[in-house]
């Protein structure tokens, strides 16, 4: 990914996390994330028209429910917060995914967004994700928190 984009997704993440959820996000280093043994959950999207990609954000499980929790205005252990949590994540998702697309495209492209898929990631697919070009590192209330966006030719 190139710097610039780096720098949209990093913007534009903590403004609507600030926004839509109430919490603190900062940059980290990928180095920094090394080692994460926690269980991860990740929500993608697919965009397609002046650009073409995908968007993703893994959260640990016990973050997504903190996610949850601020973005609903309720306690994290609330049974409600718990079965909403995906929910929560696929909402970050899609807000963030609309943000990024106006920044990078402005306001006139029309784009074609796929329905946020949410999935479990085990620790190879964590470090797969760590890995991969264009992979963002966050920490959010100390939690870590990986966003990636993929631009594809076409």
């Amino acid at each position: 990914m190139q710097t610039g984009n780096k720098e949209v997704v990093s913007e534009v993440f903590c403004s609507v996390i600030e926004q839509i959820a109430f919490m603190f996000a900062e940059v980290a280093s990928l180095e920094d994330m090394a080692g994460m043994d926690q269980g991860f959950v990740e929500a993608s999207m697919s965009f397609d028209g002046q650009l073409r990609g995908r968007l993703s954000i893994a959260v640990p499980k016990d973050a997504c429910a903190l996610i949850a929790g601020n973005v609903l205005g309720m306690e994290p252990d609330d049974p409600f917060v718990t079965t909403g949590a995906a929910d929560s994540l696929k909402e970050l998702l899609n807000v963030t995914c609309g943000h990024i697309l106006t920044s990078l495209a402005g306001d006139r492209p029309v784009f074609d967004l796929s329905i946020p898929q949410v999935v479990d990631l085990d620790e190879e697919a964590v470090q797969a994700l760590l890995a991969a070009p264009g992979t963002v590192a966050f920490r959010v209330e100390d939690a870590p928190v990986l966003v990636r966006l993929e631009l594809r030719e076409g």
